[in-house]
């Protein structure tokens, strides 16, 4: 059986995961600089940044839950399915309850002032932190959703990750590996159960990235989970991937402009009544693996060397994911009324995220040990093995 070792060699795993929540630092920082709804906004908007999000929206989130799948099977390892689960309720559902307590509040109550639906301070505030649901109300886990849809996936998908890992499941999943490596045509078929699941599931979903109703959300997220774990188990599909990586960046490049052509030029855009359209749902769902495809060869291809930098992010990473947005939103609603060109503004957004999240990272998270489990990681005592660079901790 070749699951858990293969992963665990793989030093593009860990580059291709902490690339992509250091995107998703990126990606939060403009959020407050384009046209589209979010917790604090900027009066001017930057149109250079909002194409090039529209573009980061096709792959971004897709390839976050592609390696978490990896990350899945590797944690599993030969665990009992007992442990497993003792694991991950550790790894993402007390992170997830500390930052719904303590790091989302904040993010808030900024949001609350700028829209003058609260005077006061912070402290004046917190009694009013949890009162109902966001956005009618308070409690909310904004950007820690992901948590909350990888954890309630982990545990329904539990019996086929046990599959996969066993005896039968693996040879099984070999012999199919092996053939569409052989004829990698066949990947392409894996663009069809996410359109489907577009098509069918769209209009029955609301409450997108809630969980509750979100059913579009849930089912996409599953298979890219799946997806992750099956070619990422499999160094034949790799190889693959990193052969064809040329061919997958003109796909993407091709049908991301008909896309734009067709599609995101439209004033209107999105358009509701292309939620009954099967050949734009196809097309999404083609660009979106032609991009993940084109990342995952690249990275198979070339980022595959260890260091000391890539031991120290890929323990950093995740409590970068948790911190990051506060510090996002803070900076950005002190700079709203700065007069300062909006370029400007998006890069000191970015570099103080960044400085600020490494501040509290690297003087709080990491050097005391009561502080680790809340955000993902282990206490110093022992081996802790997530240290070693090619473990992924994002799952």
């Amino acid at each position: 059986m070749t699951t858990p070792s293969v992963i665990d060699r793989r030093a593009d795993i860990d580059w291709l995961r902490v690339c992509a929540f250091a995107l998703l630092i990126l990606y939060h920082a403009g959020m407050a600089y384009n046209s589209w709804t979010w917790h604090v906004k900027d009066p001017q908007h930057a149109q250079w940044l909002e194409i090039a999000m529209r573009f980061m929206n096709r792959w971004r989130m897709p390839l976050v839950f592609l390696v978490s799948g990896a990350a899945i099977l590797l944690a599993l390892g030969r665990r009992s399915p007992g442990a497993f689960v003792r694991d991950r309720l550790q790894r993402l559902l007390l992170p997830l309850a500390f930052g719904m307590l303590v790091i989302v509040p904040p993010q808030v109550y900024l949001e609350r002032l700028q829209r003058g639906q609260f005077t006061g301070s912070y402290l004046e505030f917190l009694p009013h932190a949890f009162t109902g649901v966001y956005p009618a109300g308070n409690m909310s886990w904004h950007h820690l959703w992901f948590l909350a849809y990888v954890l309630v996936l982990t545990m329904a998908l539990l019996p086929l990750f046990l599959w996969m890992r066993g005896r039968a499941g693996s040879a099984r999943l070999d012999r199919l590996s092996q053939r569409a490596a052989d004829h990698s045509a066949l990947l392409w078929l894996l663009a069809l159960p996410p359109a489907a699941v577009s098509f069918w599931l769209t209009p029955l979903s609301s409450n997108r990235n809630g969980l509750v109703g979100d059913w579009v959300g849930l089912a996409g997220a599953a298979l890219l989970l799946l997806y992750g774990a099956l070619l990422f188990r499999s160094p034949a599909l790799l190889q693959t991937l990193a052969r064809q990586r040329w061919t997958s960046l003109a796909v993407g490049a091709l049908t991301y402009g008909v896309l734009h052509a067709v599609f995101f030029s439209d004033p209107a855009w999105p358009v509701p009544a292309l939620a009954g359209r099967l050949d734009h749902h196809l097309l999404e769902a083609v660009n979106t693996l032609a991009w993940l495809f084109a990342i995952v060869g690249f990275f198979t291809r070339h980022m595959t060397r260890r260091s000391a930098a890539l031991a120290y992010a890929t323990e950093a990473v995740y409590p970068f994911y948790i911190l990051h947005q506060t510090v996002t939103v803070i900076v950005a609603w002190h700079l709203a009324a700065a007069n300062l060109p909006v370029t400007v503004k998006f890069l000191i957004t970015t570099v103080a995220t960044f400085l600020g999240t490494w501040l509290i990272y690297e003087g709080v998270v990491r050097r005391i040990d009561v502080m680790r489990p809340l955000f993902g990681m282990k206490m110093r005592g022992g081996a802790w093995r997530s240290l070693q660079p090619t473990r992924p901790i994002s799952g």
